[in-house]
């Protein structure tokens, strides 16, 4: 492993212990609730009562909207779900905000897009890669300048300039404390 170094604007980057485990709370969020309502549903369909449709399409919703909404937060408050339970944060390696909605949507289209078109591959050295990387950064990371770092329990990550709102960017050269979630 190489040796760790600072995010461009001070912030610590998260071991990569701690980001596995984001991965999987985020993974069986998205997985385990609509199992919970399918199965539910094909015993009261079985049991030929009407809530049983209902269970098997709220799982369907639940599917599609749940990693929407995961990216979104991502965007706007620095972590999904899993990284908030882990206390860290994908923020910008310049400024330490959070890398805003759009980045966050085009961070996942990229994963997916490069891991289609390599097989799978692409997948295994990105998620793998942090562990070798000075700054822990994943191949996504590198490419859109971003990096997940440690953040203080109890808060949310703070723009550039200190302030409450969320995802502004300063042109300040002062370096900002590790954000909070």
């Amino acid at each position: 492993m190489g040796n760790q170094v600072q995010a461009s604007y001070g912030g610590t980057p998260t071991n990569y212990g701690k980001r596995a485990i984001a991965v999987i709370l985020d993974l069986l969020l998205t997985i385990v609730p609509p199992i919970v309502l399918s199965l539910l549903g094909l015993v009261f369909v079985f049991a030929f009562t009407p809530l049983g449709i209902v269970l098997f399409i709220l799982s369907g919703i639940y599917v599609v909207v749940f990693p929407i909404v995961n990216i979104l937060r991502q965007g706007s408050k620095g972590a999904t779900y899993g990284k908030s339970q882990q206390n860290i944060a994908l923020v910008k390696d310049e400024t330490g905000a959070p890398i805003g909605i759009l980045f966050a949507i085009l961070r996942s289209l990229i994963f997916w897009i490069f891991n289609s078109l390599s097989a799978g591959i692409f997948l295994i050295v990105d998620l793998l890669f942090p562990a070798f990387d000075k700054k822990r950064q994943r191949i996504v990371d590198k490419m859109l300048s971003t990096v997940v770092v440690d953040a203080p329990k109890g808060g949310s990550v703070m723009s550039h300039s200190g302030g409450s709102q969320m995802g502004t960017y300063s042109e300040s050269s002062t370096p900002l404390a590790p954000p909070k979630i």
